[in-house]
C-alpha cells in the first residue's frame, strides 16, 4: 500500500471517500456482507479506481483502522494543560471517552469484523506515546520511582478495557459517571 504522504490531493480524496463509505456501511451491516461493488457505489468511484488504491476490502478496513488509530493518538492524549500525571491521565480519559463515544457504532462494527489484533496495535501506539510524555518534563519528576513504561501500559490497558466494556454493553454508565469512577481509581502521586 502507498504511504499517505506520497499521495496527491485527488488520491487522498478518493481514499477518504472509500473509508467513509466503509465506515457508513459497517454501521449498517456486517463486514462479511459488504462487497467491493457496495463500497464503490457508496463512494461513487469506479471499481478500477478502488483496485488502484486497495487490493481488497480487507486492506481498506486496515487502512481505515490505521486512520482511526492516528486520530485516536492525536485526539485522546492531551498536548498540554495538566500539572501532574494524574490530571493528565484524567484529561486523556475524558478525551478518549468522547472520541470512542462519537465512534461507538463504528468501533462495535470493527470488533464484529474481527479486527481485535488491530486493537492491540492501537494499545501499543497509545502506550508508547503516553510513556514518552510521562518520561519528559513536566511529568518526569512526578512518577517517584514508577517506571513510565509500566505506568503507561497499565493505564492504557485499563482504559481500553473499560472503554471496550462501555461501548459493547448497552451504556452501563453515563460518560460522566464512568469518568468519576476512573478518577476514583487513579492513584494520587506524592506531592499532588
Amino acid at each position: 500500500m502507498i504511504s499517505q504522504e506520497r499521495l496527491d490531493l485527488r488520491q487522498r480524496k478518493t481514499r477518504r471517500q472509500l473509508t467513509e463509505a466503509l465506515a457508513q456501511l459497517l454501521e449498517e451491516r456486517p463486514f462479511a456482507d459488504i462487497s467491493v461493488v457496495d463500497l464503490c457505489e457508496r463512494a461513487m468511484v469506479h471499481r478500477t479506481t478502488f483496485y488502484s488504491h486497495f487490493n481488497d476490502k480487507q486492506e481498506l478496513l486496515l487502512y481505515l483502522l490505521e486512520q482511526l488509530e492516528q486520530e485516536c493518538v492525536e485526539t485522546c492524549l492531551p498536548q498540554e494543560g495538566a500539572a501532574n500525571p494524574r490530571q493528565y491521565c484524567l484529561k486523556a480519559a475524558e478525551q478518549a471517552l468522547a472520541f470512542f463515544h462519537r465512534r461507538r457504532s463504528l468501533y462495535r462494527a470493527c470488533m464484529a469484523a474481527g479486527v481485535q489484533t488491530k486493537a492491540h496495535i492501537l494499545e501499543d501506539s497509545v502506550a508508547q506515546e503516553l510513556r514518552d510524555r510521562l518520561s519528559k518534563p513536566p511529568f518526569d519528576g512526578h512518577l517517584y520511582g514508577r517506571d513510565p513504561e509500566i505506568a503507561a501500559r497499565f493505564y492504557v490497558g485499563a482504559m481500553l478495557s473499560v472503554i471496550r466494556w462501555w461501548l459493547t454493553e448497552p451504556y452501563p454508565l453515563s460518560q460522566e459517571e464512568l469518568l468519576r469512577n476512573v478518577a476514583r481509581l487513579l492513584p494520587e502521586f506524592p506531592g499532588e
